[in-house]
């Protein structure tokens, strides 16, 4: 057992003080540049509606994250809440903080009366897809289409 396992993982709302540890573990998944993308998290995802977007800490410092937003639905009745990113720092992995992060999330989201969660995955990413079935998350019935623009 990791000694990362043994630590009290707290789930919170986030704030906009923690957008730098938000950046800095995405740093550490996607590599230096890919968190110049989110450079609007701040006004995308905290505060107001957008306030479901929560981090995991442990020891006070930031070691996953999961950003959601509140998304009208065209086809259903209800409200559905959208899970637009999740990570978890590689040292975290495997100890249940990607789990406590969608319980805590799927909690805040039931209060506030959503009828789904929904997440868009790649098909490729297996490891994510396994993931999300562990926690209860099965197949959606829309079908994305793309034609390639050369």
């Amino acid at each position: 057992m990791k000694e990362n396992s043994m630590k009290k993982i707290n789930i919170r709302k986030m704030t906009e003080q923690d957008i730098e540890g938000v950046l800095e573990i995405d740093r550490k998944i996607k590599g230096n540049d890919r968190a110049t993308t989110y450079t609007m998290i701040p006004t995308n995802y905290v505060g107001g509606e957008l306030d479901v977007s929560v981090v995991a800490e442990v020891d006070n410092r930031i070691v996953g994250f999961l950003l959601g937003r509140i998304t009208k639905s065209t086809y259903e009745i209800g409200n559905s809440y959208l899970i637009e990113l999740i990570g978890v720092d590689p040292k975290y992995r495997r100890q249940k903080v990607g789990k406590s992060l969608v319980s805590y999330f799927e909690k805040a989201c039931c209060e506030k009366g959503a009828s789904n969660i929904r997440i868009l995955v790649n098909w490729q990413d297996w490891w994510l897809l396994s993931f999300l079935s562990s926690l209860e998350f099965t197949r959606g019935e829309m079908t994305e289409f793309v034609k390639p623009l050369y």
